[in-house]
């Protein structure tokens, strides 16, 4: 579906979060150094996935709870919490751990543009919409 004016920002920065994934699919799969693509990956995460997913659980999720999709919050709060888990200092940070993380970053944006936000511009009022682009222009 064509995504509404207020909502082109969010996934103009899904295209960025896709490449990003390849990053790290191509990182895994080059076999350089997991360290320095880590490194790069955990830059661009804070950088552009860190304030997109802020935008997000700020301005969707109170509103998609009032109409009763706790499901898709769920969801949405859950993968935010897996991708942002994979640069907790515990976590190891291999070539196998790049690669998932790619396969996680896909699958969310995938999430969020094919059921997330077809809700979110069915459903969510003019007000409402418009706080969304107005945070997303912001951050």
């Amino acid at each position: 579906m064509k995504r509404i004016e207020e909502l082109r920002v969010l996934s103009s920065d899904h295209h960025r979060g896709l490449v990003l994934a390849k990053k790290a699919h191509q990182a895994a799969d080059s076999g350089l150094s997991a360290e320095a693509a880590w490194a790069d990956l955990e830059a661009a995460f804070n950088a552009e996935l860190e304030p997109h997913f802020q935008v997000e659980e700020q301005t969707l999720i109170e509103p998609l709870r009032a109409l009763g999709e706790d499901t898709l919050v769920a969801q949405l709060e859950r993968e935010h919490a897996q991708l942002r888990g994979c640069f907790s200092p515990e976590q190891p940070r291999g070539f196998d751990e790049l690669k998932h993380f790619g396969e996680l970053l896909k699958a969310h944006i995938r999430f969020e543009e094919r059921e997330l936000f077809e809700v979110v511009q069915a459903r969510f009022s003019p007000e409402q919409l418009q706080l969304v682009a107005d945070a997303s222009a912001v951050g």
